[in-house]
């Protein structure tokens, strides 16, 4: 079963928390949480609806939950250029890593998450971070710098 579950920012304190949003007519935004120790009840905290990020059902290389509005670090490889005749043996690739937003999209053909850095983007599956070692570096709201100059 795929799991539904949201992170926001607490208002009080600025703790990231994980749960299950709801939103009162008033325009209160809160997040229920689970408790963890025995009696099982959800604790309610209002949080800052402008950080509600959806868990994608993919985690990272270090089994880190992957969350829209995150940032990863991507692996890359490129071959180098050289001379057809001096193929064999195959030159080394060239490893190098780039910094991407996880965002949701939903346009036409596309719908679901992609990795998104100026004008470089691709859909964000299984595959991709497997072979790609993604790595959460941070996340939009507490390290944009993270982005930049990419």
């Amino acid at each position: 079963m795929r799991e539904i579950l949201f992170r926001a920012r607490r208002i009080d304190n600025g703790e990231w928390v994980e749960g299950y949003p709801v939103k009162y007519p008033s325009g209160k935004v809160v997040i229920f949480k689970e408790c963890g120790e025995p009696p099982d009840i959800l604790l309610r905290c209002e949080i800052d609806p402008e950080t509600l990020c959806q868990y994608t059902g993919l985690n990272d290389k270090n089994g880190n939950r992957i969350w829209e509005n995150d940032i990863v670090s991507c692996e890359h490889e490129k071959l180098q250029e050289c001379d057809p005749a001096e193929m064999f043996p195959f030159p080394d690739a060239i490893k190098y890593k780039r910094n991407y937003a996880v965002e949701f999209i939903n346009t036409g053909g596309n719908f679901g998450y992609r990795l998104r850095n100026k004008s470089i983007h691709f859909m964000l599956t299984g595959n991709v971070v497997y072979n790609h070692n993604i790595e959460i570096i941070g996340n939009i709201f507490d390290t944009p710098e993270l982005l930049k100059g990419e």
